[in-house]
């Protein structure tokens, strides 16, 4: 009797184990993800790519947020109504940046991600991919891929005054080597701008625009890693004046995060020597977007370029180019330098200047340039830091990475 009862459980159980695997076999496909395997095919292209940029959006906007604040450019108030998060004026002080700040966590993880993502679409596209797909993935993997490298090397630090970055949980990069990665993966998107699908994207439309884009981002590695002969050769075949500018785009439902924590609330204010500029020149105003606030017996200034949620941020543009050919040009042909600056003053209805010294050249970036991240690795360049020996240059390296990296043994600041 008692070896009836075994047989009949174990049965049971092995009807249950069979019945288990025919539910689980009938089960439809996840909604709510994509599983990696079902990737693998050439009609995935396509959303491999837009993923990739749009890992670039959401990640970019808080970047040069954060880099912003880390800068003379904007300053924290906790007087001012919102300002609410301590880990910016962490950030806007510089002295003590925890590795555990969430704002900064909340940017390294993104672009960890969208290293990953553009690198991923290259080994993947390589595979599965073929004709005009495949090049528009390759291009795709590579420009982003050495992107993301910039960003490394632009923002981030090992320690206080040590840029750079790490890949796939590998040593510490400084920020020389990680800009050299970064040039060749732009060097080898060069090779992928063969793609008649360009027509159908909102920020590169051609072939030209891809290479001459291509182009002035390696100008700018070279340009901040410090080598002008080899950046004057790359953004001499950069953008152009007419060229529409490269945007990280939002939309909203993914939006921008200037729009809510610099303009509805806010965290970060913008430094008051941008209101001198309009003082100085009222036409300045047709490029230094910004707007008083008052509240009380308190007032300041707001950014004003991103007033709705899908206002997007330029990453690279003509009149940046032609910022760095004035920069390398500005000691050894002056007059092509001051023609170049012209130039960009011109887009923007302003009179020309009649000189031009390295002080002028600051200037017209800082205004130029203007929330896109470019006046945080400016200070280091051209040795302007608005703060005491000791702080923070660059946003650290997170302690999520330090604790999973084996590779990171970092010691005291």
């Amino acid at each position: 009797m008692k070896k009836n009862i075994v047989f009949i459980i174990v049965m049971a159980i092995l009807a249950l184990l069979t019945s288990c695997d025919n539910y689980v076999q009938d089960v439809d496909p996840l909604i709510d993800r994509v599983e990696d395997d079902r990737l693998n095919s050439p009609d995935q292209l396509d959303f491999l790519i837009k993923g990739v940029k749009h890992r670039f959006s959401t990640m970019y906007d808080n970047l040069v947020f954060l880099a912003g604040g880390l800068s003379d450019e904007l300053y924290y108030d906790a007087n001012a109504p919102g300002s609410s998060f301590p880990t910016l004026r962490e950030i806007d002080l510089a002295e003590d940046i925890r590795r555990d700040n969430n704002s900064v966590d909340g940017v390294f993880t993104p672009l960890g991600e969208l290293r990953f993502f553009a690198d991923n679409l290259v080994t993947r596209a390589t595979s599965i991919g073929t004709g005009e797909d495949l090049e528009g993935a390759l291009f795709t993997g590579y420009f982003f891929g050495g992107l993301a490298r910039f960003f490394y090397a632009t923002y981030f630090g090992l320690y206080q005054e040590q840029g750079g970055g790490v890949i796939d949980g590998g040593p510490f990069i400084p920020s020389s080597d990680m800009y050299d990665l970064a040039i060749e993966k732009f060097t080898e998107a060069l090779n992928h701008t063969d793609y008649e699908g360009f027509a159908n994207w909102p920020d590169i439309t051609s072939k030209e625009m891809a290479e001459r884009l291509t182009h002035s981002m390696i100008a700018r590695c070279y340009l901040y890693k410090g080598d002008a002969a080899s950046a004057l050769t790359h953004a001499e075949m950069g953008m152009q004046e007419g060229d529409d500018p490269f945007m990280s785009l939002y939309s909203a439902i993914t939006n921008n995060v200037w729009y809510y924590q610099a303009n509805e609330r806010h965290q970060y204010l913008v430094d008051d020597r941008f209101a001198d500029y309009i003082t100085a020149d009222p036409n300045e105003a047709n490029r230094v977007k910004i707007y008083k606030v008052e509240s009380g017996s308190l007032s300041w200034w707001q950014q004003a370029f991103y007033l709705t949620l899908d206002a997007p941020i330029n990453c690279m543009t003509w009149q940046e180019n032609e910022l760095m050919l004035a920069e390398l040009k500005l000691t050894s042909d002056n007059a092509a330098a001051l023609a170049h600056v012209n130039k960009v003053r011109a887009s923007h209805g302003l009179d020309p200047l009649t000189t031009l010294d390295e002080a002028a050249l600051i200037a017209e970036r800082d205004k130029e340039l203007m929330t896109t991240g470019a006046r945080l690795p400016d200070q280091r360049r051209f040795d302007i830091w608005h703060l005491p020996a000791g702080t923070w240059k660059y946003l650290p390296i997170t302690q999520s990475e330090i604790n999973g990296n084996p590779n990171l043994d970092v010691g005291p600041e």
